[in-house]
């Protein structure tokens, strides 16, 4: 038992993805990038690929640095499909591992193919994501995360589905997750597609507001209130039933903690849900979506 658990483990999609990242990255090795073709925040140089990992990682690495290492490494990965993809998924793989852990805890089925679902969903963002979007990183992980949270929904409902003639119960978990109770919000018409990925990439992804106002020259402050007055609708939605969710009580819910100096501390109600699609590209409040920045890269 103890034999085939282990033999398992070891072929989870992640696994190998990472042990063949160490293997082809150890020195000697011809897999590196060059600090100098991303600007002056990284070293000049060839830089190693685990080492680079691990720059991007820093918080004082910028978002447009990070997104133009990710573009290099898409453009790689879809050139190649073969070494440059198992590197991509290693580079995203602290997201990635954060998305697993999160989703394990409410996972029923064998975790092997919770991981391979994310991979899965990882590879399939990698060959469809615009490239001339911001974010990079966070935008595959949150594919992934997405994909594997199908999963976790498919396995709850077969496992729940069984009939009791005396008694309802709640649902098997997860329930409410803040992506569901987005595309409701869109549906709805409460908030746009760009709102959403307004709040999901600076509540969710923790990219800072400023980031995101000065990648497309506006004032931090018009961002935040763009975002306020969506969180605003959401809010008041969800407590109304305007938008259909299990858990809208949970998922409404004051947020008080500044994400950078010019949020206050103490502003109205904001709501943290998840992302959407674009309908109005180049607004840093309507955006061209917990994607990560990464908690990755």
């Amino acid at each position: 038992m103890g034999r085939t658990s282990t033999a398992r483990s070891s072929a989870s999609a992640l696994r190998a993805a990472q042990h063949t990242f160490a293997l082809v990255t150890a020195e000697p090795t011809n897999l590196y990038l060059d600090g100098a073709d991303f600007g002056d925040e990284l070293p000049c140089g060839r830089i190693p690929l685990g080492k680079l990992r691990d720059l991007l990682l820093q918080p004082s690495t910028s978002l447009p640095t990070r997104d133009a290492v990710w573009r290099e490494l898409i453009a790689r990965a879809r050139a190649d499909r073969s070494t440059w993809v198992v590197v991509a998924i290693a580079m995203a793989m602290p997201g990635l591992r954060h998305s697993v852990r999160e989703l394990t805890v409410a996972f029923v089925g064998d975790p092997v193919d919770l991981e391979s679902e994310i991979a899965k969903g990882f590879l399939e963002a990698l060959y469809t994501v615009d490239v001339a979007e911001y974010a990079l990183c966070a935008r595959l992980v949150r594919a992934a995360r997405k994909a594997g949270t199908r999963l976790v929904y498919a396995e709850a409902a077969f496992d729940g589905a069984r009939w009791s003639a005396y008694q309802s119960r709640a649902p098997i978990p997860p329930w409410g997750h803040p992506d569901f109770v987005l595309l409701g919000a869109v549906d709805a018409g409460v908030i746009t597609d760009d709102e959403a990925k307004l709040i999901a990439t600076t509540r969710l992804e923790g990219v800072p507001v400023d980031q995101i106002a000065a990648l497309f020259g506006e004032c931090t402050n018009t961002v935040v209130q763009r975002r306020r007055r969506a969180e605003l609708r959401l809010a008041a939605a969800l407590a109304d039933g305007a938008v259909s969710s299990a858990r809208a009580s949970a998922i409404v819910e004051t947020v008080r903690r500044p994400t950078h100096r010019g949020e206050g501390a103490a502003g109205p109600p904001a709501v943290a849900v998840g992302a959407g699609r674009p309908t109005q590209p180049g607004r840093p409040g309507i955006r061209p979506g917990r994607v990560s920045t990464c908690q990755t890269v």
